[in-house]
């Protein structure tokens, strides 16, 4: 939906990238408008930007008792088109993710005022975002856009439970147990609501005592499901021992190896990429293919080595001949790929014709999947 860059609010998602003048967007397409692009966009003068329609279209008017009510044959084609174009929107990924990041924020703010947990409603919210997105690996790839520091605890909950169903997926789980992992993927964080809300909203550092109130929120969770007859066991452990390491380097309770469950697993590479990848406000979003390399080379031996090789199999669908833009914001077309470095592949660059071998380049990763 076009709209006046005057008219834009942060929150509203760019469905196109804007260019001025420039080679490159000034600012990229699935990207979550935060004051700082209204800025941009204000000083570089772009008077119109494409984003998606997250309202729905209100039903014609079907009256037709006086002649003045009756609207215009051409009138009532854009209003038809405009219709249409909602529901597709709405239906498109993005759609779905944003719609179930606005139910969750409306249930975790029900559980902060003391209700329980209605697991019909949470299943009825989000189960259509999960089997969507566990079917869609370069929509995963793109979830660290969408999210925003403000709201960043309501965007991280929803996409750990599509990225844990993905990964669930690709390991074999059952079709009812990748079910079962999205659902304590959504859910690993709804102990949040009972850690204060300043600690939420703090834009600084935490203090040591201040950490360890919020790690307090997986036993929370814990707590907080426990209660609920149709709540399943792995459910309630993946919640629990999302935050554990397979070294015993976690919280809450240090367990380690065997003794973590397959779920809890799953759950803590899916929280960590995300965390990574994610803006946060003492820190900018990082690349996937970055936070891939780091996942594996700095963080062995603290999760299950098959689910990493899921995650980094998983999303590293990109073949010679795809194009893609790197951390600099150049384009190129990838000619080669070394099966023992996946991430690094070899580049042409559109600019110049050079061809460039990231395994050299440790300043320089994909940033994004053009094709």
């Amino acid at each position: 939906m076009k709209i006046k860059t005057s008219q834009a609010k942060i929150g509203q998602m760019l469905v196109q990238d804007v260019f001025s003048m420039t080679n490159q967007p000034i600012v990229n397409k699935n990207t979550i408008l935060n004051s700082g692009h209204l800025r941009v966009l204000t000083r570089f003068q772009i008077k119109e930007i494409d984003i998606l329609n997250e309202s729905r279209t209100n039903q014609a008017n079907t009256k037709h008792d006086k002649p003045d009510q009756v609207a215009p044959p051409s009138s009532k084609r854009e209003e038809k088109m405009t219709q249409v174009k909602t529901e597709k929107e709405q239906r498109s990924f993005p759609g779905m993710y944003l719609q179930a990041v606005k139910r969750y924020k409306q249930l975790f703010t029900n559980w902060q005022s003391g209700s329980a947990i209605d697991m019909l409603d949470v299943r009825q919210s989000v189960l259509p975002v999960l089997e969507e997105g566990s079917n869609v690996p370069r929509e995963i790839l793109l979830l660290h856009h969408y999210a925003t520091s403000a709201d960043y605890i309501y965007h991280h909950s929803i996409a750990v439970g599509i990225l844990s169903t993905f990964l669930a997926k690709k390991m074999n789980f059952s079709s009812g147990d990748c079910i079962q992992i999205g659902l304590a993927g959504i859910l690993s964080d709804c102990g949040m609501a009972k850690v204060q809300p300043t600690l939420l909203k703090k834009s600084g550092a935490l203090t040591t005592a201040e950490f360890d109130e919020v790690k307090k929120h997986t036993i929370h969770g814990y707590n907080m499901l426990k209660k609920i007859p149709s709540i399943k066991e792995g459910v309630l452990l993946g919640v629990l021992q999302h935050h554990e390491r397979a070294d015993g380097s976690g919280y809450p309770l240090k367990v380690k190896g065997s003794k973590l469950h397959p779920f809890s697993k799953v759950l803590a590479v899916a929280d960590v990429y995300l965390a990574m990848t994610a803006e946060r406000p003492y820190r900018s979003k990082q690349s996937p293919f970055k936070v891939l390399e780091m996942m594996m080379k700095d963080q062995f031996g603290k999760f299950d080595h098959q689910v990493i090789r899921a995650l980094l199999s998983g999303l590293s669908t990109f073949s010679v001949g795809s194009r893609v833009k790197l951390t600099n914001q150049e384009v190129g077309e990838i000619v080669f790929i070394e099966e023992s470095q996946p991430t690094r592949p070899m580049i042409k660059l559109d600019a110049n014709g050079e061809i460039i071998a990231l395994k050299n380049r440790n300043d320089l990763f994909i940033e994004e999947l053009l094709s």
